[in-house]
C-alpha cells in the first residue's frame, strides 16, 4: 500500500526525507506540510482556546483533516466577540505576531451598543 520512490515498503521502520522522497499511499501522493495557517471567522459564543471541557472552542469548529496539525489561535477574542482569527501551529510566527516588543500593528473595529462616555472612549482607544 505504501511506496517510497517507487519501492514498495512492507515494514514500518523505514525512514523518509519528506521534502525529497516521493511517497504514495494506495497510489495517492502524500505531501509533507509542517505548518498550517487558517483564517477563521469566529462566531459569538465560542472560546478562543484549543480545548475546554464545558464550552465550544474555535478548534472544535475546524475540519477533521487539519486537527492532526494541532492548530491554536494566535491571540484571543472574547467569547461573545465575532471576528477574524488566525490559527496556526507555527509557534515562531505566533510569538512574533503577539510579542509587544515586535510592535505588530493590529486594527480592531467595534460596534458599540449604547453610549460611551469620554473616559470609556479613551480607555477603548488605548486598548484598556
Amino acid at each position: 500500500m505504501v511506496t517510497v520512490n517507487d519501492q514498495l515498503q512492507t515494514k514500518g521502520d523505514f525512514s523518509v526525507e519528506p521534502n525529497h522522497d516521493r511517497i504514495l499511499v494506495k497510489g495517492e501522493e502524500i505531501r509533507y506540510q509542517e505548518y498550517i495557517y487558517l483564517m477563521l471567522p469566529k462566531p459569538a459564543g465560542v472560546l478562543s482556546a484549543t480545548e475546554d471541557s464545558r464550552q465550544k472552542t474555535v478548534v472544535d469548529l475546524l475540519e477533521l483533516d487539519v486537527l492532526h496539525f494541532n492548530p491554536f489561535p494566535v491571540g484571543r477574542l472574547d467569547k461573545d466577540t465575532e471576528g477574524l482569527l488566525l490559527l496556526t501551529n507555527d509557534g515562531e510566527l505566533a510569538h512574533f505576531l503577539l510579542s509587544p516588543r515586535r510592535e505588530v500593528a493590529k486594527t480592531y473595529y467595534a460596534r458599540i451598543a449604547g453610549v460611551m462616555d469620554e473616559a470609556d472612549k479613551i480607555a477603548f482607544q488605548k486598548g484598556i
